[in-house]
């Protein structure tokens, strides 16, 4: 009976949710983040404690490299790495061979899953 009950609660959550349009795992946000750029290549070679010194150290030339750049882009912010979607890793790179910019950046993005949709990008004050 308690199985009966649990299954009936687990259905009406889930035709509910059907009707409301969303699913759990479509929620998205609106992020402003600062924090740094740094290519998938080199912070996945960083062991995770680590990477928070290595994006101080880690330059734009690095991150602009062919193999780097074809990895995609990330943004460490707050302790966390946070992984670009493919046409949003596109418009990081475009940002980062522009003369003026840095690593250390200000982003509105939106999280999508598990992903970032870059919104904006500029240069921390």
């Amino acid at each position: 009976m308690k199985k009966i009950f649990c299954f009936a609660i687990l259905a009406c959550f889930v035709v509910s949710m059907a009707f409301a349009g969303e699913t759990p795992a479509k929620f998205e946000k609106t992020l402003m983040l600062k924090g740094y750029i740094i290519d998938n290549k080199c912070a996945s070679s960083q062991n995770k404690n680590q990477l928070s010194d290595f994006v101080k150290t880690h330059t734009k030339e690095c991150a602009l490299l062919p193999k780097c750049a074809a990895s995609g882009y990330s943004i460490f912010s707050d302790g966390k790495l946070l992984k670009f979607d493919k046409a949003s890793s596109a418009k990081v790179e475009i940002f980062l061979k522009r003369p003026d910019s840095k690593l250390q950046v200000m982003v509105t993005a939106e999280l999508e899953g598990k992903e970032l949709g870059l919104i904006s990008i500029e240069n921390q004050q």
